[in-house]
C-alpha cells in the first residue's frame, strides 16, 4: 500500500506505508529540477549551515558516490519499487533528450554535410556512431536498439512517431 504526503506548491508525493510515519513528521517541499518535480527538505546544522535532504535519499540512503534513480522517471513517486541505487553514468542514461534537440529523438541529429539523420550513443566513455538514415524515425529505432544493448534496464527509449 502507498500513501500520499502533501508538499508545497500543491504537489504530493507517494511513499510506501512502511516509510510514511517517518517521512510525514517533516515538512517537505516540492522543487523543480531538470524537467521533473522532486521532494526535499532543508535541515539547519548550525552556524547558518543548511543541508538539503531529498526524500528519495532519505528512503534508500545510497552509499557515498552513488545516486538514486526513479525507474518511472516520476520524481514524486518515492515508493521503494520505483527507486534504485545507481552510478552517475547509469542515472544519466535515464535522462530525457536535451531541450535543444531538434530531431525530437534522443541520440538523433541532422548531418548537414550528408543531408541525413545520424544516430549516436555513448556508453562507458565511448561514443558510438550508429549510422546515417533517411528519416529521423529510422535513426531513433537504431538508437533504441543500441540503448537496450548498451544501457540495459537504464535505457531511455525514444517513442517512435511515424512520419506523415
Amino acid at each position: 500500500m502507498t500513501r500520499e504526503i502533501q508538499l508545497t506548491q500543491g504537489k504530493v508525493t507517494i511513499v510506501d506505508d512502511e516509510d510514511y510515519e517517518y517521512l510525514s513528521q517533516f515538512k517537505w517541499q516540492a522543487y523543480y529540477s531538470r524537467n521533473n518535480w522532486y521532494a526535499k527538505r532543508n535541515v539547519r546544522l548550525g552556524n547558518n549551515v543548511r543541508r538539503t535532504i531529498h526524500m528519495h535519499s532519505a528512503i534508500l540512503n545510497a552509499p557515498k558516490g552513488m545516486k538514486i534513480d526513479h525507474v518511472d522517471r516520476n520524481g514524486l513517486n518515492n515508493t521503494r519499487q520505483n527507486l534504485r541505487v545507481c552510478s552517475e553514468a547509469e542515472n544519466s542514461r535515464n535522462r530525457p533528450r536535451q531541450q535543444n534537440n531538434t530531431s525530437g529523438y534522443k541520440g538523433v541529429s541532422w548531418n548537414k554535410l550528408l543531408g541525413k539523420w545520424e544516430a549516436k550513443i555513448a556508453a562507458n566513455g565511448i561514443q558510438y556512431r550508429l549510422g546515417f538514415f533517411a528519416t529521423a524515425e529510422d535513426a531513433a529505432v537504431a538508437y533504441n536498439a543500441a540503448a537496450v544493448e548498451l544501457h540495459g534496464e537504464f535505457a531511455r527509449l525514444n517513442e517512435i512517431v511515424e512520419a506523415k
